[in-house]
């Protein structure tokens, strides 16, 4: 993807799943909210749009990426590496934001958006003890990096760098305005390209049960690979976009030949019996009225 596609302005950040039936070493992981809440978990980054840039596969505490300060390596030293300092807006949820995290980004030219764990070191004590009605919002900024509260069927706790917390009116898909602050609705509509992402590739899932955990890997990055090939496709060529039920009947079709080539014929051994085929019927009955047939002989071909 570095090679042939750069993103624009919007990249979001967050887990996807693999299932396998049986854990590995490194599998002990769960994901609320997902399809598949227990198996493998891959850090992906994504466009809005659900084309992914890039994704690691999460191998464990011990591996290099693992240890004190696990998100903040996730996002900074892989999923990131070489779109820093370009001015990107990247939103990311409570699991990898954090105030030394947006600091850091925002030095190095990058935006970011997203919740916000309320338990978290270096946030505003004024914030975190607040008791917010319904619909209001409270926050606080420090270093351009402004950490808030807002109060809607529950609390939600945030960060941003890139937005001021001003209350503005969205619509929902029904079409109903709601006033919510602007990193909210801005989290909302950006924080969709990894979920995109997943429902596509449900549509036509290839892993099986009876697969090993490594192979199910396999098939899941060869099935990313064909999506994003979909979604450049369709960048590339906006007046023949197709869907990815004939995109993958396009693939196949050129993938296999033609015509089946037909496997060369075995040379028979010398000891080999000759096949058996049906002869000609002997007219006549015999004694108990039964319409008479020969045996099947070996015949020579």
């Amino acid at each position: 993807m570095d090679d042939v596609y750069y993103p624009g302005k919007e990249l979001s950040l967050d887990e996807a799943m693999v299932f396998v039936a049986r854990s590995v070493d490194f599998s002990d992981s769960t994901s609320k909210g997902k399809r598949h809440k227990y198996g493998i978990k891959l850090y992906t980054l994504c466009e809005p749009g659900g084309l992914i840039l890039r994704f690691l596969v999460y191998s464990g505490s011990l591996s290099d990426l693992g240890g004190k300060g696990h998100a903040t390596k996730v996002v900074l030293l892989h999923l990131m590496r070489g779109k820093l300092n370009h001015g990107h807006s990247l939103y990311m949820d409570n699991f990898y934001n954090s105030f030394p995290l947006a600091y850091q980004l925002l030095r190095k030219k990058t935006y970011c958006t997203g919740t916000l764990r309320a338990d978290r070191k270096y946030l505003p004590d004024e914030v975190k003890s607040a008791k917010v009605k319904k619909g209001e919002t409270i926050a606080r900024s420090a270093e351009q990096v402004t950490v808030a509260k807002w109060k809607d069927k529950r609390v939600v706790t945030y960060i941003t760098t890139e937005f001021e917390n001003n209350m503005v009116e969205s619509r929902n898909r029904h079409g109903v305005a709601r006033v919510k602050p602007l990193p909210i609705v801005k989290y909302n509509t950006f924080m969709k390209g990894v979920d995109r992402a997943d429902q596509m590739l449900a549509y036509y899932p290839c892993e099986r049960k009876t697969l090993r955990w490594y192979k199910k890997i396999f098939v899941h990055i060869m099935q990313m690979a064909l999506v994003n090939a979909l979604k450049l496709y369709n960048l590339s060529n906006p007046q023949e976009t197709m869907n990815l039920y004939d995109f993958r009947l396009a693939v196949i079709e050129s993938l296999v030949p033609e015509k089946e080539l037909q496997a060369p014929e075995r040379p028979r051994r010398s000891n080999e019996k000759a096949l058996h085929v049906v002869s000609s019927l002997i007219e006549g009955k015999d004694n108990r009225n039964r319409q008479k047939r020969k045996r099947l002989q070996s015949l020579p071909q």
